[in-house]
């Protein structure tokens, strides 16, 4: 536990929240959905799941406050994984400049097609791109089908004897588990029952840490992720077979670095997909069979694929499997605080280190609601002070 705390300070970069007394929880109410009780909640919250919402309101705070996302990119990040990508499209930061074109060949058949010969593949995203990381969850899903026994992540940081729980991700499990939909991503990939390699200790401590710039922390976690998949994956199965997901960055030399390393390490020439989001909304993605000079992914992969924006459903914007989810409209006393509130949906039964399925930062006076898929959950509330109520237990019934 004492490492995953520390794994988790280093990689959010958050302070340790204030502690504060015990609010009285007042009475829960219905949210508008069918199929709704009322649940009693006995759990404590303490730790790095606390550490982690301290971090997301010290950020809500530095927003609040006048900085603007389109020129802060890990706080257009944060914004993204706290639900509210709408107010770092406000900004305008990262709006992208390509265009769609037309879909004229299934993506996901496409690369299935490309992989058959190939041990290892490379797909290269931003790291905080809903629509990217959906797309991702659908061609893992393919690749699960056509063999593929590992998947490396350079965002995850996992125990020494590998994840802590075989089916649940956890927020203490890296810098990608801050997000849901990397939360989905990951269960998908316990559930197949790969095996999970992540890039190990690659700091000396948090001073180091601190002196490097983004680009060099992405340069070091990924070289120490090709050692890792090489020692844990092929140095005892040679046949094996891996996915592996890296942050894309602004120097292509760092992708072209990255391939040349996992091949001298393993034997095999990995082939690179690269995704990139395009200016359209409402389609599909798209391969892309060339690009200009625009466009970074073109030069350092072997195939690209064009990703749509989000678009908005009830005022969130969601993508891919989002779409298709229902809207859970949310009791009043979450609706009305006049001060920002973090509302976190968790499978029931869940614990709550578990990524949550759904987060929300709902601002003063906002009426937004979550968005999920059918299911049990727990939907719990905070403000910076602490628990805003108790749980309420929600059945989300398919459409």
């Amino acid at each position: 536990m004492l490492r995953r705390a520390a794994c988790l300070t280093f990689t959010l970069l958050t302070a340790c929240a204030a502690e504060t007394p015990g609010i009285p929880a007042p009475e829960a109410h219905e949210p508008t959905l069918a199929s709704v009780v009322l649940a009693e909640s006995e759990q404590t919250h303490s730790g790095p799941s606390d550490a982690a919402r301290a971090f997301f309101f010290a950020q809500t705070e530095l927003y609040l406050a006048g900085a603007d996302p389109a020129q802060n990119k890990p706080l257009a990040d944060v914004l993204r994984a706290m639900g509210r990508g709408d107010l770092a499209e406000a900004a305008g930061s990262d709006n992208p400049g390509i265009a769609c074109p037309q879909l004229w060949v299934d993506p996901v058949e496409m690369m299935s097609q490309n992989v058959q010969d190939a041990h290892i593949v490379i797909i290269e995203t931003e790291r905080s791109a809903p629509a990217q990381i959906d797309f991702l969850g659908e061609i893992f899903g393919r690749l699960a089908e056509d063999g593929f026994t590992a998947y490396a992540d350079d965002g995850l940081t996992l125990e020494p004897a590998g994840a802590s729980h075989p089916g649940i991700p956890l927020v203490t499990e890296g810098l990608v588990t801050r997000d849901p939909g990397h939360g989905r991503l990951l269960r998908a990939v316990k559930s197949s029952g790969m095996t999970l390699v992540d890039a190990g200790i690659w700091w000396r401590g948090a001073a180091d840490l601190a002196a490097l710039t983004p680009g060099e922390q992405a340069t070091r976690r990924q070289l120490a992720l090709a050692d890792q998949l090489s020692r844990k994956v092929f140095w005892t199965n040679p046949y094996a077979r891996a996915v592996v997901h890296i942050e894309s960055t602004d120097d292509p030399s760092g992708t072209t670095a990255f391939r040349d390393v996992v091949k001298r390490l393993t034997g095999f020439d990995p082939l690179v997909i690269g995704l990139i989001t395009c200016s359209e909304m409402d389609e599909r993605p798209a391969y892309l069979p060339s690009l200009g000079d625009e466009a970074g992914s073109a030069a350092r992969a072997d195939l690209v694929f064009a990703l749509p924006r989000e678009t908005l459903k009830d005022g969130r914007m969601v993508s891919g499997r989002t779409e298709t989810d229902t809207s859970v409209d949310l009791p009043d006393p979450f609706l009305t605080q006049d001060r920002p509130v973090l509302i976190e949906a968790r499978r029931l039964n869940e614990p709550d280190l578990a990524v949550p399925e759904d987060r929300l930062l709902l601002l003063p006076g906002e009426r937004l609601p979550l968005i999920l898929p059918p299911g049990e959950y727990r939907i719990e509330a905070w403000t910076r002070d602490g628990p805003l109520n108790a749980p309420v237990r929600v059945q989300v019934s398919p459409v």
